[in-house]
């Protein structure tokens, strides 16, 4: 299966994410899984794009042309620049087959948002998972919270993403996931 991993590019995030991300990333890779990512080579989406490297896997490289710069130094068995991060976005979602999300900055949660939405509207059924690895997302969840309790969006809206802090239970998931498709 063809998943986005949408993450941190930043090299001074405490490592604990990093080490934790990179376990599930590695039992991912093990996998028949290819890695669409929006083509930087820092953080913990270096630690993606080296993980699928190394185990041989599919790389889909997204990156708006502002950002060309960055596939000289990736070996990407797919490279597609858009206009702007927007253009982005919409690529990485429609190249996936599963939307991934472990810790990261304004453009991860951006790109979660914006896969929520875009799944609310109908434009596509991709499945979407949160890794709230170390408890990252546990304030962005809360306020999340927020909405649906005081009506800001329909309780439905809920069932459109998986959230576990469990590594495990991210990688059962995606198997199931993985099944169903067969079917």
């Amino acid at each position: 299966m063809r998943i986005f991993v949408g993450c941190s590019a930043s090299e001074d995030i405490p490592s604990k994410y990093r080490e934790d991300s990179k376990e599930l990333l590695n039992e991912l890779f093990k996998e028949e899984n290819d890695l669409v990512f929006g083509a930087c080579k820092t953080g913990i989406m270096a630690d993606a794009y080296n993980t699928a490297l190394n185990h041989k896997r599919g790389i889909v490289g997204i990156c708006p042309e502002a950002y060309v710069h960055d596939f000289e130094e990736m070996e990407c068995t797919e490279e597609i620049i858009t206009k702007n991060v927007n253009e982005r976005t919409d690529g990485l979602i429609n190249e996936s087959e599963i939307l991934l999300f472990l810790p990261g900055g304004f453009g991860s949660v951006y790109e979660l948002f914006t896969a929520i939405e875009s799944k609310r509207c109908h434009e596509h059924t991709r499945e979407i998972i949160i890794y709230n690895s170390e408890g990252f997302y546990d304030e962005l969840l809360s306020f999340i919270e927020k909405i649906y309790k005081e009506k800001f969006a329909k309780e439905y809206v809920r069932d459109y993403y998986f959230i576990s802090n469990n590594k495990e239970e991210i990688l059962d998931y995606i198997n199931k996931i993985k099944k169903e498709e067969i079917k």
